[in-house]
């Protein structure tokens, strides 16, 4: 490697053709998707409360309202933590990379009309530390913590294990011409995921009202997680549907027993896939289906598992 090196002068300049493409193809702020694919205990503690009921999502499926209204993300870089060497070589200060480190992420929504955004974080941070009446845990409801012994006097929280409560989520940097992203295509435009490793959130801001000059209500939450990884799609790549996490499970795909049974008695066993349908979100079932498969028989459930015409 040559000790001195400098810039190629026939490089210092270039004619506005040869760059247009360059600059014209640069990354806008306005395109991202976060996305919490929430499973386990905090699912089904979440289900309790009615952050899934579909009379209170306008008609989006699971978390994807709630998604949706992120409004604002930190897209995080990476950093160490340094140590400095004074003296081994004269006059010099030297500093190198110890640790890396790995920064609070915060994220912003707005508020929705049903208050789903506040609820859902509400009762995350409720499953992460919840209350117990005599040993009895206060399961929040669609009415929020209204059980009677929320307000006993001698009610205390109990802290979970990090296992319980830690979730993956992601954070997708896209651009306006992605359109192509059904699982098993192929993506016409790259893009960029960030996934979160067990993560919660640590903090919520304060979020101010006042009668002086109404504003859309903003509510920011600040989350710790273990460290992140990235993955990226390049344009022309097979794309996912759904961001894959760390369990392998596709985004906002529910895993349940059908209603509908089967001759003997027996439960039919669904994972039910959501998708964009011409009246909303459907869902096709992934254990018999396709997605395309399901487009031409039509074969659509709801989020209960019954059949739906698309």
């Amino acid at each position: 490697m040559p000790f001195h090196t400098q810039e190629d002068p026939r490089k210092l300049t270039r004619s506005i053709g040869s760059v247009i493409n360059t600059f014209s193809k640069v990354s806008t702020t306005t395109f991202f998707k976060v996305t919490f694919p929430i499973n386990g205990g905090l699912k089904s503690w979440l289900n309790n409360t009615g952050i899934y009921d579909f009379t209170e999502t306008d008609g989006l499926d699971g978390m994807e309202k709630i998604e949706l209204l992120c409004s604002e993300a930190i897209l995080p870089g990476p950093s160490f933590k340094k140590t400095e060497v004074l003296g081994n070589r004269q006059g010099m200060r030297e500093s190198y990379p110890v640790l890396r480190a790995f920064p609070e992420v915060q994220l912003t929504f707005y508020v929705d009309k049903q208050h789903a955004v506040i609820r859902f974080f509400e009762e995350w941070c409720n499953y992460i530390n919840p209350l117990y009446d005599n040993n009895r845990v206060i399961q929040s409801s669609r009415r929020g913590q209204n059980d009677s012994g929320a307000f006993n006097k001698n009610a205390t929280y109990k802290m979970k294990y990090p296992d319980s409560y830690c979730q993956n989520f992601l954070i997708t940097k896209f651009e306006k011409d992605l359109t192509n992203v059904y699982g098993g295509s192929i993506a016409n435009s790259a893009y960029y995921t960030y996934e979160f490793l067990r993560a919660y959130p640590s903090s919520v801001l304060a979020a101010p009202v006042s009668y002086q000059g109404s504003q859309v209500l903003k509510y920011t939450v600040v989350f710790d997680y273990m460290r992140y990884i990235t993955r990226r799609t390049p344009q022309g790549a097979t794309a996912f549907s759904f961001p894959i996490g760390a369990t392998s499970t596709p985004q906002n795909t529910e895993t349940q027993s059908s209603p509908l049974g089967t001759p003997g008695g027996t439960t039919n066993t669904q994972r039910l896939v959501p998708v964009r349908g011409n009246s909303g979100v459907v869902f096709y079932d992934a254990t018999i289906d396709t997605r395309t498969s399901a487009e031409v028989s039509g074969n659509f459930f709801n989020s209960q598992g019954l059949p739906v015409i698309n």
